[in-house]
């Protein structure tokens, strides 16, 4: 797709929201300042109007293989999230630094205390760190929708849609083309997915294929199974230097791939940038940042076409909102890291419904994870989208049975 198609519609002017103040503003002359004062993406106040206190957190094994993140308010209200694959590795960060810091707060000031735990323990600042303040977070979200009995969605602004559209993501290098078209086939059959994610270089592999020659002939595979009005999206994870990732560029737009993720290593945003500069694929990337600043300068500079903040990774909802709208400002869309299935979408799911700018279709992982575990509503796309649930919150009840049992990590 042609960049300037990319970004039309987006428009110069910040959409709805408040104003982006935790990073640097530039000033006339040129010279970035510290803002005048930090502003929360979300007014809580607006719909509690006593204080929610946080009473516990804690991180829960069920059945020996699905991990929750699950908290409580003072007044007995529950949130949860279902955990990530990393958040076990992280979980002293979480027992240690971060849940001391937010135990008995009032949760409407969520925001302001992630930042002042920022502030006290930056030395910590990294993927680890965020990640255990994002799954927190995101478990308190849950819990504030259920207490002043709504949506998260509305806590972010008006909806501006219901149904999110879906591409279906392989995670899976180890294929044949053959391979490869047999199972997307198979997944875009059973949930009518309005395009495909394929896997492309061979992982942080310095310019080597996952095997000789995958690459192309993967591509070139699944575009003549689906057709040329098939959308079919591409992620090298960071496996090609700039000269090699242009090229690649020129085979992908061959066969009109709309988008190619992390085509360079995610730290070195000036290789990427290279990239940008050079084609007019679009390329897409940033599920390992967290950096408010690293945002604004990839913003900035057009480093990438597309960002796709994971809620996770990125330190929770409150931050990622932060980052949607230093992107809609400029103009650029968001199309979020979550490759997840069934129940573990919810929180894209909301952020879709609302963010203005967002981009594409959206991540549903192929071969989802066993989501067993008693909870309504069951939630799986029907004719290619995903459809906002009713339920406050995050709009999905666990069995309270679930707990008592549970490993305590």
């Amino acid at each position: 797709m042609d960049r300037r198609a990319l970004l039309a519609g987006f428009g110069a002017a910040a959409l709805a929201g408040p104003a982006c103040a935790q990073v640097a503003v530039r000033r006339p002359d040129g010279l970035l300042a510290f803002p005048e004062a930090s502003a929360d993406q979300v007014d809580f106040r607006r719909w509690l109007d006593r204080p929610v206190v946080l009473r516990s957190a804690e991180m829960l094994k069920v059945d020996g293989r699905h991990e929750f993140v699950r908290v409580v308010s003072e007044d007995g209200v529950e949130g949860v999230v279902k955990a990530n694959s990393r958040m076990a590795e992280v979980s002293s960060l979480f027992r240690l630094v971060v849940k001391p810091r937010l135990v008995g707060q009032d949760m409407r000031d969520i925001e302001r205390l992630i930042r002042e735990l920022y502030t006290r323990e930056y030395k910590f600042a990294s993927l680890p760190f965020w990640t255990a303040v994002g799954h927190l977070e995101l478990a308190i979200w849950d819990m504030m929708g259920r207490t002043a009995g709504v949506r998260c969605v509305e806590f972010m602004g008006p909806v501006q849609r219901t149904e999110i559209p879906i591409y279906i993501s392989s995670l899976r290098r180890n294929t044949t083309p053959e391979e490869e078209v047999a199972w997307l086939a198979e997944e875009v059959e059973t949930t009518g997915a309005r395009g495909v994610k394929i896997k492309v270089g061979g992982r942080m592999s310095r310019n080597e294929d996952a095997s000789p020659g995958r690459s192309e002939a993967v591509v070139r595979a699944v575009r003549q199974y689906f057709g040329d009005a098939f959308t079919i999206y591409a992620d090298a994870n960071g496996s090609y230097d700039a000269p090699a990732a242009i090229e690649l560029c020129r085979m992908l737009e061959d066969h009109g791939v709309a988008i190619l993720e992390e085509p360079c290593p995610f730290e070195d945003v000036e290789m990427t940038r290279q990239v940008v500069e050079r084609t007019s694929l679009a390329i897409a990337g940033g599920e390992q940042d967290n950096s408010l600043e690293r945002w604004r300068w990839l913003i900035e500079n057009r480093a990438l076409d597309v960002l796709q903040p994971d809620f996770m990774y990125n330190g929770g909802m409150a931050r990622t909102l932060e980052v949607q709208r230093m992107a809609s400002a400029a103009g650029v869309g968001v199309a979020p890291h979550y490759p997840r299935s069934g129940s573990e979408t919810v929180e894209l799911i909301h952020f879709a419904a609302y963010a203005p700018n967002l981009h594409g279709l959206q991540e549903y992982r192929g071969q989802g994870r066993d989501l067993d575990f008693p909870h309504e509503p069951r939630i799986a796309p029907r004719d290619g989208v995903l459809t906002l649930p009713e339920g406050v919150g995050f709009g999905v009840t666990f069995d309270p049975a679930l707990w008592p049992s549970a490993e305590r990590l």
